[in-house]
């Protein structure tokens, strides 16, 4: 095989899941997104390495060339720090996410002089689609776009809802300068050759929505459309993530223009989800470390079973995992070996 149609390969079985279009097995992803001493240990086990060279990667996100860090490196013993947004946050040991505990914009007279972290914008364009171009595998944009998020750390959450419910000039304001500069950065990755752009927002909680679908619908369905709207433009696929119970906003997200979806299944059911088969692709479940971190091999199967039945139409599921201290590397194995083995879908 040529090196041509190599590189197309795994970016094609990509695309032909997306699209509903038989791909030939299911493409399969892990998210190394652990703290990097968890990371640095796990790579010394023989079962990591052996799970790296049987089951690599068919999406992979494209490093973040020429931009800086989001957050600032931590000297040892140090736990407070801010991020790019001047959020403040308290580390948590052992946690991905710190703990936010100064928002910049707790009144609205700081409005005036918080700005834009505009570094986000230095991306290194020209280093981005050389890498592309040096992979056979389907590249997504290493930015998360992340518009509902954003603005509860720079108002604090509770402020946050408030705003919401009054609805001040200010809000307003807040929200279209944001929206603004997410447009920016999202068609800064878009005039590259990176195959997806990424959108990020928790909307759910345990039983059902932070918010109302008609609050969801009225102001923020319109901006998500603006972002679906830049995809479109440069013939880019959009993967978006959500934890939390958000089946209400799954007709909304695929009217958007969505294309793969990392959300709790397990949280929300596969038989409700089932309604949305060849709609959307699934890009894994967020909550799989928490359901199948101890599970054994014919539980797996039987959960993988179910997912082809309800989900898998010519297409639509993603075997995507994320690395977890709850989840065994054996689990993991089982996991992958079990989509691997599918040879006819």
């Amino acid at each position: 095989m040529n090196a041509g149609k190599r590189r197309k390969k795994r970016r094609d079985l990509v695309r032909q899941t997306l699209n509903f279009d038989h791909p030939p097995r299911i493409p399969r992803q892990i998210w190394p997104v652990w703290p990097e001493g968890y990371l640095s240990s796990l790579k010394r086990k023989p079962l990591w390495q052996k799970l790296r060279r049987c089951f690599p990667d068919d999406l992979i996100f494209c490093p973040a060339f020429g931009l800086p860090p989001a957050e600032k490196r931590l000297k040892k013993g140090e736990l407070i720090y801010s991020d790019e947004w001047g959020c403040l946050f308290r580390k948590i040991p052992g946690s991905l996410r710190g703990e936010l505990i100064s928002p910049p914009i707790r009144k609205w007279e700081d409005l005036e002089n918080w700005r834009e972290p505009v570094t986000r914008l230095n991306l290194d364009k020209e280093r981005v689609n050389d890498f592309c171009c040096s992979t056979d595998r389907f590249v997504l944009a290493s930015s998360w776009i992340s518009l509902f998020e954003r603005l509860q750390l720079l108002r604090g959450p509770e402020k946050l809802f408030s705003d919401l419910k009054q609805r001040p000039p200010e809000f307003f304001y807040l929200l279209r300068r944001l929206h603004e500069f997410l447009m920016k950065e999202l068609e800064m990755w878009a005039e590259t050759r990176v195959d997806g752009l990424c959108l990020m927002d928790d909307w759910g909680g345990e039983k059902g929505l932070l918010v109302s679908p008609e609050l969801f619908r009225s102001l923020f369905k319109p901006l998500y459309s603006e972002y679906a709207s830049i995809a479109r433009k440069y013939k880019k696929f959009i993967f978006f993530h959500s934890d939390g119970y958000i089946l209400d906003l799954l007709p909304d997200l695929i009217e958007i223009g969505i294309s793969a979806i990392n959300c709790q299944l397990f949280l929300m059911g596969i038989k409700p989800l089932s309604s949305f088969r060849g709609q959307v692709t699934f890009w894994g479940s967020s909550d799989l470390a928490t359901y199948l971190g101890r599970a054994r091999k014919r539980d797996i199967q039987a959960w993988g079973e179910q997912i082809l039945s309800s989900l898998w139409e010519r297409g639509g599921f993603i075997a995507q995992a994320e690395l977890s201290p709850q989840l065994r590397l054996s689990t993991l194995e089982a996991y992958f070996s079990f989509w691997k083995s599918l040879t006819k879908l």
